[in-house]
């Protein structure tokens, strides 16, 4: 009888089954895919799982970056329509919304370094603050760049990345840096609102990434992009960042991911007549 009440207890319960079927799915997201196109079952049964295990286990900041990661691929690397696009995009954006609030109850009324040194004792806070950032830079890109501007997302945007940043420079590659890099890249300078958005920032911030990661095309092609944009002298130095992206073999943890940008890299260099 105490055998079988110790057992019970280790059975893992609900959420933990969700979140397990979460990860599984997700890590077998490019079975099927066809080049930088990746079929829609396996990310949607791996946003089904996220889904159930938050609606379980709401606080759960696993389950909220799981389901983050999970419909930014959905929305960007499966093929999908305009509206499908949006709706994936809301709803990253509003998990990001809530996750957040939660996380930011518990650090309280800190501020400055005692924030950041609360966030760090908090597993998953850095992630989480990478994901809600990306989450709300792709709903900007997919919806109206007005409803984005009324709601302050480049703003938000910052604020998350730049947490981020200030928690675990380097992780997932430096992405904190291509999430900055490219919202100073693409951001309008609209006054009062987007007033401290700057070109050199753009650049530093994707050198950084780059640097961090040489290999990781996105942030390979990100940077060339912004290269050709705010620093044409440098022309060069972009085409050799998209002959390394457009060239580089896809990594097994990113294989839909790397094609993806890969991809772009070459449809950038025939525009530039480079191939």
């Amino acid at each position: 009888m105490v055998l079988g009440l110790v057992l019970s207890q280790a059975a893992p319960g609900p959420a933990s089954k969700a979140m397990a079927e979460g990860r599984t799915r997700y890590e077998r997201r490019a079975e099927g895919a066809r080049g930088p196109v990746a079929r829609t079952e396996p990310i949607e049964a791996a946003i089904a799982a996220y889904r159930r295990a938050l609606v379980v286990d709401p606080y759960s900041i696993e389950g909220s970056l799981g389901l983050l990661r999970s419909l930014f691929f959905r929305g960007g690397f499966t093929d999908v329509d305009q509206d499908t696009e949006r709706r994936v995009f809301t709803e990253a954006r509003d998990v990001a919304v809530v996750a957040v609030a939660r996380l930011e109850k518990r650090v309280g009324k800190a501020e400055g370094d005692a924030r950041i040194a609360t966030l760090r004792e908090i597993p998953g806070a850095a992630a989480l603050y990478l994901w809600a950032g990306i989450s709300w830079g792709q709903w900007a890109i997919s919806t109206s760049k007005l409803a984005a501007a009324r709601q302050g997302a480049a703003g938000r945007i910052r604020k998350l990345a730049e947490t981020s940043l200030a928690l675990d420079e380097g992780l997932e590659q430096g992405s904190a840096h291509v999430l900055l890099g490219r919202l100073h890249d693409q951001s309008p300078r609209i006054p009062f609102l987007t007033f401290w958005i700057s070109r050199k920032a753009a650049l530093r911030h994707l050198e950084a990434a780059h640097a961090m990661s040489p290999g990781n095309t996105l942030a390979q092609y990100f940077l060339a992009e912004a290269i050709l944009r705010r620093a044409p002298e440098r022309t060069g130095e972009a085409k050799r960042l998209l002959q390394e992206c457009a060239s580089a073999a896809p990594r097994p943890e990113f294989l839909v991911e790397d094609a993806h940008y890969a991809a772009q890299a070459r449809q950038r260099l025939d525009e530039l007549g480079s191939r």
